[in-house]
């Protein structure tokens, strides 16, 4: 008996680490999105690396199982990996975590028939909490239905493996078995939900901390911080920074003309129609006034910064900003300014107020136009 809990105990605990180390992991990968994170499939990375860790997982429950009677303890540890997959990863991580439990249960075991028969019950009940977790139904709601459909497999298992007969006076053990099996379960379970809600929450917090709640775009303290960063790193790897700022031409008088509510809807309209010009993949945009926003560019040269600069003007000028019946086009005056190897600034704040200054240049000679800054300091020796 003693074996037993000790063996239930160490399978909980390493269970246990492993969902907290997971939700360390992805909340750590969030927060610093390091280059590698940033691309077209990183989620897909992230979600093959899930399944796989949790293969692992399975593997080693299935060495532990191996010297003699589990008990049903690391088999219900299998099945528990299989369940919170489906419902907090998705198909794609529980489909890759059992195909290793599988794989690893046929080479690793020593009963070849038993073995099949066993692989054959896992991927059937990895198909079932697939068209579980496909159902409108709370978190719960999957765990406990999840749970449940594994009974028949757990009446088999324990039967013919571990010789526990179906009679009623084996009621008050096959009772107890499927209690603690059940407790194991949802410990797992509210554990692997703690992380999950916690972790998003954490997210969105961090998410609204850095973004305008109206255009969702990055806000100015976010802005400044990167601005700050790339500023160094650029003067550390000798590196090209460029920055353009631009603001709605005559936007007063929208506000005046059609309301500030108007001129908000303008605004998200606008982070809209700025994410269709084709920015390379490290680019920042945030608002950093009422409409007045800015692009952070590391490792863009000054002509990549005019080419940006004019590319972002014509897609606001042929945009139609939808208004009630009507149609209003917009036009922006836009300023960007380059640190390079000819044109140095003492910080990342006065490449900012000379990419301003560019801005108001524009405005000067007529709006709707792109200036870009001038300014050369040779860099010193």
């Amino acid at each position: 008996m003693w074996n037993i809990i000790q063996s239930l105990w160490s399978s909980l605990a390493l269970f246990l680490s492993a969902l907290f180390f997971h939700g360390m992991i992805l909340r750590s990968i969030r927060e610093n999105k390091p280059k590698w994170f940033i691309n077209n499939h990183q989620h897909h990375i992230i979600r093959y690396f899930i399944g796989m860790y949790y293969g692992v997982l399975g593997l080693y429950f299935i060495w532990r199982g191996l010297p003699g009677e589990d008990f049903g303890i690391y088999t219900d540890m299998l099945i528990n990996i299989i369940i919170l997959l489906n419902i907090f990863s998705g198909t794609g991580p529980a489909t890759i975590a059992t195909s290793m439990i599988i794989i690893g249960k046929l080479l690793l075991g020593h009963d070849p028939h038993m073995q099949l028969i066993y692989a054959f019950f896992l991927l059937s009940y990895h198909f079932i909490c697939i068209q579980v977790n496909t159902l409108k139904i709370s978190l719960v709601k999957k765990f406990i239905l999840s749970k449940l459909s594994i009974t028949p497999f757990m009446l088999y298992y324990l039967h013919f493996k571990m010789a526990i007969p179906l009679q009623v006076y084996t009621i008050p053990k096959w009772l107890l078995i499927f209690t603690i099996s059940f407790v194991c379960s949802l410990l797992l379970y509210l554990a692997a939900r703690f992380i999950d809600t916690s972790n998003k929450q954490i997210f969105e917090l961090r998410q609204s901390s850095i973004h305008d709640p109206l255009t969702k775009l990055a806000n100015y303290r976010h802005f400044d911080t990167c601005l700050r960063n790339e500023y160094k790193e650029s003067i550390f790897k000798q590196t090209p920074l460029s920055v353009i700022i631009f603001d709605i031409d005559f936007f007063k008088s929208i506000n005046d003309t059609y309301g500030h509510q108007t001129g908000n809807i303008i605004l998200s309209h606008l982070s809209i129609a700025l994410k269709k010009v084709l920015f390379h993949e490290n680019a920042l945009i945030a608002r950093i006034g009422g409409e007045e926003f800015a692009v952070l560019l590391p490792d863009t040269s000054r002509d990549g910064a005019t080419f940006y600069a004019e590319q972002l003007r014509k897609q606001i000028e042929k945009t139609d900003f939808p208004f009630k019946d009507e149609e209003i086009r917009l036009t922006v005056s836009v300023g960007a300014a380059t640190m390079d190897h000819l044109h140095h600034f003492e910080s990342g704040e006065a490449l900012l107020k000379a990419a301003d200054a560019a801005l108001y240049t524009a405005k000067e000679n007529g709006r709707n136009r792109v200036y870009t800054a001038n300014l050369i300091v040779p860099l010193k020796e």
